[in-house]
């Protein structure tokens, strides 16, 4: 333990750490004041009137008990004091099926994939239907924005922000007696290169570290703006809200129940996972390649390279490795405004992105144990001799 708290030491007080995080909370700021007061008034009278809504309607049901004996469920309550139609009842999963299959038509194992999951999406638009998500108002017309910016946006924001330190700290702890020219007198002590295993683990805590280093005062400042009061349990399937990929344009149809505030707390609770994952990632470059100026290439190569191979995929329509390049932490950072969704092309699994970051911690955290226990017979080889 003693050996981990050293680490982090190295780690918390390197003043470039610092700075990034400045930087990257200055940056936050900035996105977060791009949003027009407008946009805030607008938003924040909304979330009013739907906590007001919200009342009406659970003292209409009440009352309805006995003063209206006619009416038999909330959801006709809903109708009448909204005026809205529940768009649950009457949607159809068929044109995402058709529009998808038609896009890899090219290749059939990927028809069937396709396929396979719309008729699961289906299955969740009826439960949707059942329990009267889209009857939430939301954040009312401004819902799609608004979630957009939150989920989108600014998550994808934090999360590269976080993603970026956790690797870059990792190969710093990784590379810090390569830098400092003390690699042989550590690899001469008692504990020799098993330091390694200290220094990856101590790298996975620090990641989770990093975002909420960055997710708490950019959230902070987020909801001091934007009053998020009266819209906390709403559902995000609500029928305002939406997501629009390849010009086409459906309902924001989640594989489970999530109100506003369950959805925030899964995606930030899989945002630390994911830059674990990247931790792992970095931790895997450093432990095979010792100059952590060399490992920070070959980690950058994997990164952008990985979403490079992925475009080309599907430029040349090999549908069956794209979605299986799908499966890289990049992609799911990149998709993070529709998380718990279908996700278009970039899924043929439901909770893929989820399924995506627990393969890709136990792949990655297996791959670095074996890279580090070749170190480690390494050094008992050269003992040896």
């Amino acid at each position: 333990m003693s050996l981990a708290v050293y680490e982090w030491r190295k780690l918390f007080r390197l003043p470039a750490l610092w700075v990034f995080l400045g930087l990257s909370l200055l940056f936050n700021a900035f996105l977060i004041c791009t949003l027009s007061e407008w946009d805030r008034t607008f938003f924040n009278e909304t979330s009013a009137d739907a906590a007001c809504l919200g009342q009406r309607v659970d003292q209409a049901f009440c009352d309805g008990l006995e003063a209206m004996p006619e009416t038999e469920n909330r959801a006709a309550l809903l109708q009448s004091v909204t005026g809205l139609e529940d768009i649950f009842e009457t949607y159809d999963t068929g044109s995402l099926k058709d529009f998808y299959t038609d896009v890899v038509k090219t290749s059939p194992t990927a028809v069937s994939w396709m396929a396979w999951k719309y008729d699961l999406l289906a299955k969740r638009v009826d439960h949707l239907a059942r329990t009267d998500a889209g009857m939430d108002l939301y954040a009312g017309p401004v819902t799609q924005g608004s979630h957009q910016f939150l989920f989108g946006t600014l998550m994808r924001a934090m999360l590269g922000e976080a993603a970026m330190a956790a690797m870059l700290g990792t190969l710093y702890l990784l590379g810090y007696e390569e830098l400092h020219k003390t690699e042989s007198l550590a690899c001469a002590s008692r504990t020799g290169r098993r330091l390694g295993r200290t220094k990856v683990l101590s790298s996975l805590v620090a990641a989770p570290t990093f975002l909420a280093l960055v997710a708490g005062p950019s959230l902070g400042l987020y909801f001091a703006r934007f009053d998020y009061g009266g819209i906390w349990g709403a559902s995000v399937s609500s029928q305002f809200n939406y997501l629009s990929d390849m010009l086409l344009v459906r309902p924001f149809l989640t594989w489970g129940d999530f109100t506003v505030a369950g959805y925030l707390a899964a995606a930030l609770a899989l945002g630390a996972a994911l830059t674990a994952v990247f931790s792992l990632l970095a931790a895997l470059c450093g432990a095979l390649v010792r100059s952590p100026y060399l490992a920070a290439l070959v980690l950058g190569i994997f990164c952008f390279g990985g979403l490079g191979f992925t475009s080309v995929l599907g430029n040349l329509k090999l549908w069956v490795g794209y979605e299986i390049s799908c499966f890289q932490p990049t992609i799911v950072w990149l998709c993070c405004g529709g998380w718990f969704t279908e996700l278009g092309l970039n899924a043929v699994l439901p909770w893929q992105e989820t399924i995506t970051v627990v393969l890709d911690l136990l792949l990655l955290g297996a791959g670095t144990a074996l890279a580090l226990r070749r170190f480690m017979r390494k050094s008992n080889g050269n003992k040896s001799r």
